[in-house]
């Protein structure tokens, strides 16, 4: 039997004023608003090199006047004839693409008979397509919204709508509410502005490996990918390639591999996850029947899995090893959907469904060789084992009143695999765990590590941990922004002392039986 450990393990909050501001060899920091990021406070020589960032209404409502150069603006435009324009298409992106090319062209370009016969077909592909399609337009609120599927709490009012590390180096990518996307460096003095007209409603981005400045960002009709200059003419010479396909938007989440060479986009919208090749402007799309559109994607670290969680009850965990032909595992959940999902070392994947009571999912997804164990479902590589109880708590030691748990909006799992950080939908906190990973079987203990607040009032909305960590002592580096548009620094340092419960759960029994696993089923 598997015991499950739940958010009645934390040790109750404090009930003042003060923000938690790291957690130092155990035990928690706290500390005032006037004096948060003060060079004497214990954390603050481990932050010392993150660049400070404070979003506030007044700078969201500031205008810009430099304008920002498009992709389109660097080349001279050549007029190439129309059946040369339809052969190109044909030879890149199939006939399809180059039928619906031909029957935009005019008529006297392409000749009438070749014009009407792909007016025809076109016709014809459109019908295919909406009776395929099981979305015809996403609602503005409630379930399936963009704000719904967005990782980020209260995605329509937030100031700060995702943020995202680069992977290599101190540069944080904000996208504000404002639409522009603001880029901070620890490098530079200043903030480079990234605005374009298509960049609307963006909730995702994402840097691409092994190359400084590119940034791929998930707007509502298709896809940016940025070359950022920065520095004092950052806002001049940065420019943008617009990627769209057709029926697929908007989009909301991209990812590049790894190595920095395919780019994934999904919409809800599209049945399609589409493979991007950046540099030839190509998209492949990759079509499942079953789940609806697609939600989100998530690499694994080392790249060869690729999670595409869909609208519906499905989701699919693609093989992208090297040297081998692309091939998809077909996974559900019992209710609801995949809400948010994160990889970790040895291609453990964890996840967490919208259904009630809310829990959190581990899926080792490696090939274990050595498994001898028999049949036990816990010892299964296959099987989903549940790892957390994420149903919601009430902390009333100290008058505080906070409720912890209930439905995830993200998780994300530091690099080293030691910490985890969970964001709720309904609550003012952020629960962290500490992580321990066995060699061949996956996780082999998660015990709860803290509860990260902020100062009364506020709640956080988007969170993801720094990628590069180079300062001595320094295991984690959690980034928060909350509600007021602060944006915190939460180092983790030294010490594996974990917290420990200082009051009484009442009876829940947890214990996991083998017919449980069948919930989450391998198809």
């Amino acid at each position: 039997m598997l015991k499950v450990p739940s958010l009645y393990d934390f040790p109750p909050l404090s009930g003042d004023d003060r923000a938690t501001g790291g957690f130092i060899g155990g035990e928690l920091v706290f500390s005032e608003r006037r004096n948060f990021l003060e060079e004497t406070q214990p954390y603050f020589k481990f932050i010392r090199s993150c660049p400070e960032v404070n979003v506030t209404p007044e700078i969201l409502a500031t205008r810009e006047s430099a304008r920002t150069i498009g992709a389109a603006d660097l080349f001279l435009s050549v007029e190439d004839s129309a059946f040369k324009k339809i052969a190109s298409t044909w030879r890149e992106k199939g006939v399809v693409e180059a039928v619906r090319i031909a029957a935009g062209e005019d008529p006297e370009r392409v000749s009438r008979i070749v014009h009407w016969l792909a007016m025809r077909i076109t016709k014809i592909l459109d019908f295919i397509e909406k009776k395929t399609s099981s979305y015809e337009g996403l609602p503005s609120i409630g379930s399936g919204s963009v704000s719904d599927i967005a990782g980020t709490r209260d995605w329509t009012t937030a100031l700060i709508r995702c943020l995202a590390w680069h992977p290599h180096c101190t540069r944080l990518a904000l996208a504000c509410r404002d639409d522009r996307i603001r880029i901070y460096s620890s490098e530079i003095q200043g903030v480079a502005v990234l605005r374009h007209s298509a960049q609307k409603s963006v909730c995702s981005m994402s840097w691409r490996p092994n190359a400084g400045r590119e940034l791929a960002a998930a707007c509502g009709s298709g896809v940016l990918v940025w070359s950022v200059e920065l520095g004092a003419a950052s806002n001049s010479l940065s420019h943008a390639l617009f990627l769209r396909q057709r029926n697929h938007a908007p989009v909301t989440s991209v990812n590049w591999h790894p190595q920095g060479d395919l780019l994934v986009s999904c919409s809800p919208n599209d049945f399609n996850m589409i493979v991007w090749d950046v540099a030839k402007e190509v998209g492949v799309p990759l079509r499942r029947v079953g789940g609806g559109g697609l939600c989100f994607s998530k690499w694994s670290i080392c790249g060869s899995k690729l999670l595409a969680a869909t609208c519906g009850n499905v989701f699919r965990v693609w093989n992208t090893g090297a040297g081998n032909p692309w091939s998809v595992e077909r996974w559900t959940v019992p209710n609801g959907r995949v809400a948010a999902a994160c990889f970790g070392p040895h291609q453990i994947l964890l996840f967490a469904s919208t259904e009630d009571p809310p829990t959190l999912f581990s899926l080792p997804l490696q090939d274990n060789i050595f498994n001898v164990q028999g049949d036990s479902p816990a010892n299964d590589p296959k099987a989903a084992v549940p790892l957390i109880d994420l149903t919601k708590v009430s902390f009333d030691d100290d008058g505080a009143g906070v409720t912890v748990g209930g439905r995830v909006v993200a998780t994300e799992w530091d690099p080293s695999g030691q910490y985890l950080a969970i964001l709720f939908q309904d609550s003012p906190v952020v629960a962290v765990f500490k992580t321990e990973i066995g060699t061949l079987f996956g996780l082999t203990e998660v015990t709860p590590s803290c509860l990260v607040k902020g100062f009364p009032g506020e709640s956080p909305n988007c969170l993801q941990f720094q990628q590069n960590i180079n300062t001595n002592g320094l295991i984690a580096c959690l980034t928060i922004a909350w509600s007021s548009g602060r944006v915190q620094q939460f180092p983790i340092v030294g010490g594996n002392k974990s917290a420990t419960p200082t009051r009484t759960p009442p009876p829940l029994d947890r214990s996991i039986s083998s017919s449980d696993y069948n919930h989450y089923t391998f198809l």
